[in-house]
């Protein structure tokens, strides 16, 4: 039997499964407090304290624990470096990231520039999203899930089928 951590994106440890959908509101100096549901499932040991918080797609904040922010930056290959959108993608990536602490309450404080840059305001959502979360501007996250949830089956298809074909690529 195929070992399922392998299967699932050729990550060498499962880390934490992150899923849900969290409604917040910002305080008045941007703190943001983490769900006592998704804090309780992070070992510190494993997973450092903290959060790597980093420009997301779609306009979004994603947020990686420590081990798994400094895996993903250890899976790119040196030698990518030399293309022109890999060296802009990893100056963007990696040069407006901020890492934060989190306080005794579970906040953390997330920069009112990455705020701004995503168009996110005082009412959020923080979705789970297999190895990391997702900040969402409340209304947009909505406006998503209606618009999207209709194609949901075809969706699953379509990730089924892509993950099928690139296990079938792994070696061994």
């Amino acid at each position: 039997m195929s070992d399922p951590v392998e299967a699932y994106g050729n990550f060498r440890r499962p880390g934490v499964l992150f899923s849900g959908e969290y409604y917040y509101h910002l305080d008045a100096k941007n703190r943001l407090v983490v769900p006592g549901k998704i804090r309780e499932r992070i070992n510190v040991q494993i997973e450092g304290s903290g959060w790597h918080l980093v420009p997301g797609f779609d306009g979004t904040i994603s947020m990686f624990t420590p081990a798994r922010f400094e895996e993903l930056a250890a899976r790119q290959k040196a030698e990518l470096f030399r293309l022109k959108d890999v060296r802009s993608y990893d100056r963007l990536h990696f040069g407006l990231s901020a890492q934060v602490e989190m306080d005794r309450l579970g906040r953390i404080l997330v920069p009112e520039i990455m705020l701004r840059r995503a168009g996110i305001d005082k009412d959020l959502a923080i979705i789970g999203v297999r190895d990391h979360l997702e900040i969402w501007a409340k209304d947009r996250w909505d406006e998503f899930v209606r618009t999207n949830y209709a194609q949901y089956d075809d969706m699953a298809s379509k990730a089924y089928e892509t993950e099928r074909n690139d296990a079938r690529e792994l070696p061994g």
